[in-house]
């Protein structure tokens, strides 16, 4: 089954109602994560005949559908870059699979410091069937938490890294598309946003292959 159905299959048991089609709301999604802001979806080339609102809320639960399937990861690239939010910063941290390119976790903290990498490092290996090696830069954060979950590491500027930097470039010029901002309140709502994003990278990443577990 096309990366695409099984999205649609599983996007119709979030909602209760269907006022419109679950192909208005996907595309809607879709969209939305490619860079088109809320309101030019709803109001200026009116791609769909729901608010704003409604648009927001069907993005924010298609992000529940991320679930890496937990399997046998080689390498994982992991590292973490600022975001401004409302003129504030944080931080989102991300991980990718070195050899299929898919994104296996995502975290956005206020802080950036060895409590926020062993919290996601955890969440990193929920993905993985045993314990990868994980390459990273030289924050110091890093090597404390890696250590003490017993995780294979080592460093690296460019290369294997390549990879989740292009993916933050990727993410970088959809969010600047927003006035330079992900226009949302809570570290939740923008975890979800960047979520959103990551199942659409997965998708297109997979060619076809099933990304999300039935």
């Amino acid at each position: 089954m096309h990366g695409i159905d099984v999205v649609l299959a599983s996007f119709a048991d979030l909602f209760r109602s269907h006022r419109y089609s679950l192909l208005e709301k996907l595309y809607s999604v879709i969209l939305f994560t490619a860079g088109l802001s809320l309101r030019d979806l709803s109001e200026r080339l009116c791609l769909t005949g729901a608010s704003r609102e409604s648009v927001r809320i069907w993005v924010h639960r298609f992000s529940s559908l991320f679930r890496p399937s937990r399997r046998v990861r080689r390498l994982v690239a992991v590292d973490e870059t600022v975001l401004k939010v409302n003129g504030q910063t944080c931080y989102l941290w991300a991980a990718i699979n070195v050899d299929t390119n898919e994104i296996l976790a995502l975290h956005v903290s206020r802080g950036r410091g060895i409590p926020n990498a062993i919290k996601f490092l955890k969440m990193v290996l929920r993905s993985c069937d045993g314990k990868p090696i994980v390459v990273v830069d030289r924050g110091p954060w890093y090597r404390w938490a890696l250590e003490r979950l017993g995780i294979t590491y080592f460093h690296e500027t460019f290369g294997n890294r390549n990879k989740i930097e292009r993916w933050f470039r990727e993410l970088k010029n959809r969010t600047k598309r927003f006035y330079n901002n992900v226009n949302s309140k809570t570290l939740k709502s923008i975890e979800e946003l960047v979520t959103a994003i990551a199942i659409m990278h997965n998708i297109i990443r997979a060619g076809g292959e099933e990304v999300i577990p039935t």
